[in-house]
């Protein structure tokens, strides 16, 4: 009979067993390396104190950015206990020449995956030298510049660096505009060859860039202005104050298949699909249309200063079957339109997690959202973000239950009512009809409430009683946590913004710290609107 002698492995089961919570988790390191990425840096200073064991855990984890504004701060490394490993991202301001200390810090820095570069009139030559000595394990670049320096240079200049355009992924382009045609126009040429190079490239963000359009016939004539091909790996993409045609954005989305986060501040036809007049010489415009375009689109982001009634928009988001997020502002939204929107969503089984509504014409009342917020698309909503104030919330408040009919009572964590109204303009029962709703929201932890206020009846009931004195903590320590009841504080705000009124201001300024503060343990930033 063979004996197998399991005493080592009884051992290891048991000292297995004998480990902290805290232990367990440090051999874990990627839920370690989660668990520090929702950290602040504050907090996570504080963390490192806490045992030697969590001081070495957290010692791979900590990076800083550099900042290069002069030649002095260049020459800081030539010093040998700069601690250049730790060096994450580097910003390079107001330097246009290089020296040999830049030389030797690029050199040094092998870690640095952020490279932010933003000088006024940069300079061709110095950009090529830098892409040349950028590290290996650069992931981010972004490129700022104001003066009479041509966009299409930068980034054929870009290009020309292939070690870098081939690993990069996320690249933001943001060049002033001086007024001339050439300095801000991209070529389609330039653009397609931009998305052939860079490989990896997962984010893409440009500003006051003109996107030249491309005759029909040239598709077929050069294929380097094919609008066919397909970039799957480009996820984000972001528009801002760019000058591109609405069949120019069709051309670009039906690129990007897999894309999920769309923000574009554009000119106001950017999303006209038909009109009376093509919007292009070629006949085959009519035929481009937003139904098979962005299947995988999440996360949209629309601005504009129109005043018209942005048809197209709404027809282009009304055929987005995964949308999570949406925000609008600038626009004119119509009470109406957005409650066809809404039906159509249902009827798609959409279900949105964040809505933010930031019109510049305040045609959308909150008579109008109440009936879009019924809708079966926001019964999961977690961000509200709207040009409303407590009348909003009375319209969902039933006096018989006391309870608030809100859909997405259990699920919403961010209210942002930000219209500044007055207490004394507002319907009766809206403010304790908003206090009640607050104590009915058990993951709130982002509340913004424009109206002025008077004095700090909207928070009475809520958080910890300002009167009632803590516990003492040599106590509450033996007590353990088991000991303390905090199911009556909810909701557990992290983040407060309130109107103010100049009775407030005179008389009810020296109580924050008492009724805020005290009240809302868990609060890290508060601030009035």
């Amino acid at each position: 009979m063979l004996l197998i002698n399991n005493d080592n492995s009884d051992n290891t089961s048991s000292e297995q067993d004998q480990r902290t919570p805290i232990e367990r988790v440090l051999d874990i390191p990627e839920l370690w390396s989660t668990i520090l990425s929702y950290l602040n840096p504050k907090r996570f200073r504080r963390l490192r104190l806490v045992s030697k064991r969590i001081y070495l855990a957290c010692t791979p984890h900590i990076h800083f950015s550099l900042t290069l504004a002069s030649q002095k701060h260049v020459e800081v490394a030539w010093d040998q206990d700069f601690p250049s490993n730790l060096v994450s991202s580097l910003r390079i301001v107001s330097i246009d020449q290089f020296s040999p200390a830049l030389t030797y810090l690029l050199d040094q820095c092998t870690n640095i995956t952020t490279l932010d570069i933003n000088v006024f009139g940069l300079d061709i030559d110095f950009l090529q030298k830098l892409l040349d000595y950028c590290p290996r394990h650069l992931k981010s670049l972004v490129i700022r510049s104001e003066g009479f320096v041509s966009l299409e240079s930068i980034v054929e200049t870009f290009l020309q660096s292939t070690a870098v355009a081939g690993q990069i992924q996320s690249l933001a382009l943001d060049i002033g505009s001086t007024g001339l045609f050439e300095t801000d126009a991209l070529s389609w040429v330039i653009f397609r060859s931009l998305l052939d190079t860079c490989t990896s490239l997962t984010s893409l963000s440009l500003s006051a860039v003109k996107v030249m359009d491309i005759p029909e016939s040239l598709e077929e004539i050069n294929p380097l202005h094919a609008t066919k091909a397909m970039f799957p790996n480009l996820v984000s993409l972001t528009m801002t104050l760019c000058d591109i045609s609405s069949v120019g954005r069709i051309r670009l989305l039906r690129m990007l298949p897999n894309l999920y986060a769309l923000d574009m501040t554009c000119r106001d036809d950017v999303f006209q699909t038909v009109g009376k007049e093509p919007l292009d010489n070629s006949p085959t415009a009519f035929e481009l249309n937003d139904q098979d375009l962005c299947k995988q689109l999440m996360d949209v982001r629309v601005s504009s200063r129109s005043q018209s009634e942005q048809e197209g928009l709404f027809m282009f988001l009304g055929h987005l079957r995964r949308l999570e997020r949406l925000e609008l502002s600038g626009l004119t939204i119509q009470g109406a339109t957005l409650l066809d929107l809404a039906e159509e969503w249902s009827r798609n089984k959409v279900s949105l997690k964040q809505l933010i509504l930031s019109p510049k014409y305040r045609k959308l009342t909150e008579e109008g959202l109440e009936k879009v917020l019924l809708k079966p698309c926001f019964t999961k909503l977690e961000v509200l973000d709207a040009w409303c104030g407590p009348n909003l919330i009375l319209r969902f408040w039933n006096p018989e239950t006391q309870r608030s009919q809100l859909p997405f009572l259990e699920t919403l964590r961010a209210l942002h009512l930000r219209k500044e109204d007055v207490v004394s303009d507002l319907d009766n029962g809206a403010m304790e009809s908003l206090n009640m709703t607050l104590k009915q929201l058990p993951r709130l932890v982002d509340l913004t409430v424009g109206t002025k206020l008077e004095d700090f009846g909207v928070f009475q009931g809520m958080g910890r009683d300002p009167e009632v004195l803590l516990p003492d903590p040599r106590t509450a320590v033996y007590a353990g946590p088991s000991a303390v009841d905090w199911s009556g504080e909810r909701p557990f705000l992290q983040t407060l913004a309130i109107g103010c009124s100049t009775e407030f201001f005179n008389y009810r300024m020296g109580d924050v710290p008492r009724q805020v503060g005290k009240r809302f343990r868990f609060l890290e930033d508060f601030k009035f609107t």
